[in-house]
């Protein structure tokens, strides 16, 4: 199920082949270019999530 999802969002076949049969926990593999690829930060935005660092910026005066 990862494996689709992950080339759903554009990742290519072998890593999210990979990652999806890794045994190490979502945190972990939250690092790897599988997911970093597939689940963007435009990707993040359009599933209604705030930036981290644009809300950091915003309330140190940077934005």
């Amino acid at each position: 199920m990862i494996a689709y999802n992950l080339l759903a969002l554009g990742t290519g076949k072998r890593h999210a082949i990979l990652t999806a049969l890794s045994s190490k926990s979502y945190w972990r593999l939250s690092r790897t270019l599988a997911m970093q690829t597939g689940m963007t930060n435009a990707w993040l935005a359009n599933q209604g999530l705030i930036s981290v660092r644009d809300q950091w910026m915003k309330a140190h005066g940077y934005a």
